[in-house]
C-alpha cells in the first residue's frame, strides 16, 4: 500500500528539520521505510515539557502488529537535535536490540523506574552515533532535571559496561539484570524478528 498524504507529510517535515545534515536525513528516510511509513512527527509549541517518542503497534509481548513510532518535539532552538535523538531511539529496533514489555501499569512507580533504566542504557548506544553525525555532546539531551542518586548509580553501572552494551545479546543481559535487580517484572521482545516474520507470511 502506498504511503498516505499524511505519512508523506511526516517525512517531508522531518526532512525539512534535518535539512542541514544529510546523515540525519538518511536516518529519517531509512527508518520511515523500515517502519513502512509509520513514523509520525509532530512539532508543538515550546511548552518546556520533555520531547517524547511512543512505540505504536505493540499491545503485548505476543501481540506485535504494525509497528511504528509517534514523535513529539518542541519548537525551539534544539529542534533538530531533539528529532535526531528520538530517531536514534527508534533505530535500536532495526539494529537488533530487543525492547522490553513492563508487566505493570504505565502510571506505576515500577514502570517509571523501568523506563528510566532502559533510557539510560539506550543513551549509551545512541550517543556515539549522535556525535558521529557531527552534533555536539552538550546537545544530546535538552535541559531538564538532574539525575537522582539511584539514576546516577544506574548510569555509572551502564557506563562501566558501555562497550559490552554495543552487542545486542550483552545489552539484553545487562539491561535485563538491572531491571530484575530493581524489582521490575518484564518480558523482552524481538520486534525486528517479528516484523520480518510478518513480511514473510504476507
Amino acid at each position: 500500500m502506498p504511503p498516505s498524504s499524511e505519512q508523506l507529510g511526516n517525512l517531508s517535515r522531518m526532512d525539512t528539520i534535518l535539512n542541514g545534515n544529510w546523515r540525519a536525513q538518511l536516518l529519517a528516510r531509512s527508518l520511515w521505510e523500515f517502519y513502512h511509513s509509520r513514523i509520525y512527527c509532530t512539532i508543538r509549541g515550546n511548552d518546556l515539557k520533555p520531547n517524547r517518542i511512543r512505540l505504536i503497534g505493540v499491545l503485548g509481548p505476543k501481540q506485535i502488529g504494525d509497528v511504528g513510532f509517534c514523535i513529539s518535539i518542541r519548537h525551539d532552538e534544539r529542534q533538530e537535535e531533539a528529532l535526531v535523538h528520538e530517531l536514534l531511539h527508534a533505530n535500536l529496533i532495526p539494529l537488533g536490540y530487543r525492547r522490553f514489555w513492563i508487566n505493570d501499569d504505565s502510571e506505576s512507580e515500577e514502570y517509571r523506574r523501568a523506563a528510566g533504566i532502559i533510557n539510560l542504557a539506550d543513551h549509551k548506544l545512541m550517543r556515539p552515533i549522535f556525535l558521529g553525525f557531527g552534533y555536539s555532546e552538550d546537545r544530546f539531551v535538552g535541559p531538564g532535571r538532574e539525575l537522582n542518586d539511584l539514576e546516577l548509580r544506574i548510569d555509572k553501572y551502564f557506563e562501566a559496561v558501555r562497550n559490552d552494551l554495543q552487542e545486542p545479546a550483552q545489552y539484553l543481559h545487562y539491561v535485563g539484570k538491572c531491571l530484575s535487580d530493581h524489582g521490575v517484572s518484564f518480558e523482552s521482545m524481538d520486534i525486528a524478528a517479528a516484523m520480518v516474520s510478518q513480511l514473510a507470511s504476507r
